[in-house]
């Protein structure tokens, strides 16, 4: 006997910053179809998937799918339901053929991104929307809602993450400090960090994975009279999301960081020191971004007060 709700697939694997782009599109869909969705995505960003309020299952892809036992436990996770419709937000073979090995209703569709590569659009059927890359991500994503005629707005980011037991507690107000760089050359020196937090002169918690350690301690180290939280590479990335959640700014130098804190709806500053297209900044959120020679200690205190001021402006109104 067939469930009396529609049950869809979606497929996002990588990267993990990127993720956030597909959630628009995922909440509308649930909400037109009043629907159950599954999500498959890389292990990477199993954990994050997780606290997305309109996923019901996550189906974790394998690193490495070349190694038997992993192919037959993935398969085994994706057949486990069949599908009402199929949707591939990635683009890629990879993820197309996740969508054609999906069990499916008869009828069921599988709908691609305009952007689609590889000849992944072979799979599908339907490619939605017109190539465009000029556009943002989360728009582009959006052009499955189109083709099935669902509206587009309001855009929604539904999340939420878990507040971690940190053993000392925190203050009422504090901002975050992530020191990750999606790569080396992106990371911010020891010294910029300490001039920004004693410029910024509030308690400051410390964020990032095991890269940021010694860059954190030394950090620590030399503020030893100013209140810092050092949880690098202490919590996972979904209780450093309920940190930020929390947070009363939050400045970050990945994009991971960036479109997490501000899908949170905190205010976010974002330092780009290499520069970055528009395509990769938030979509439509309190955040202020900083790039190339202008990431400077004096220039992130004045964005954060800027952010304070307009964040009080739309919460008075």
């Amino acid at each position: 006997m067939r469930p009396d709700y529609v049950r869809i697939l979606i497929v996002k694997l990588f990267p993990t910053s990127e993720l956030f782009h597909a959630l628009p599109t995922v909440h509308r869909l649930r909400r037109a179809y009043g629907a159950k969705i599954d999500w498959v995505v890389h292990e990477q960003g199993a954990e994050l998937v997780a606290c997305f309020d309109d996923v019901d299952r996550v189906i974790v892809y394998p690193e490495d799918e070349l190694k038997h036992v992993n192919r037959r436990d993935f398969r085994k996770a994706l057949h486990q339901e069949t599908y009402d419709l199929v949707v591939d937000l990635q683009g890629a073979m990879q993820s197309a053929l996740v969508c054609k090995s999906a069990r499916k209703s008869r009828g069921a569709a599988v709908l691609g991104p305009s952007f689609q590569t590889e000849g992944a659009c072979f799979m599908y059927t339907a490619t939605t929307g017109i190539r465009d890359r000029d556009r943002h991500p989360v728009v582009e994503c959006m052009d499955v809602l189109r083709y099935l005629k669902i509206p587009t707005t309001p855009v929604a980011f539904p999340l939420r993450f878990p507040m971690p037991f940190l053993g000392r507690s925190l203050p009422p107000s504090y901002v975050v400090c992530s020191l990750d760089g999606a790569r080396k050359r992106d990371r911010l020196a020891a010294a910029f960090w300490i001039e920004t937090v004693q410029r910024l002169n509030v308690p400051v918690v410390l964020l990032g994975g095991r890269d940021s350690e010694d860059l954190a301690d030394e950090i620590e180290d030399s503020l030893l009279d100013l209140p810092i939280y050092n949880f690098v590479h202490q919590i996972n990335l979904a209780e450093q999301g309920g940190v930020m959640q929390a947070a009363e700014t939050v400045i970050a130098c990945d994009a991971l960081s960036v479109h997490m804190a501000a899908y949170l709806s905190c205010p976010t500053v974002a330092l780009f020191g290499s520069g970055k297209s528009t395509r990769m900044q938030p979509f439509d959120s309190l955040c202020s971004v900083i790039e190339g020679s202008n990431v400077e200690p004096e220039a992130i205190v004045a964005a954060r007060d800027e952010l304070k001021e307009l964040r009080g402006e739309v919460v008075s109104f």
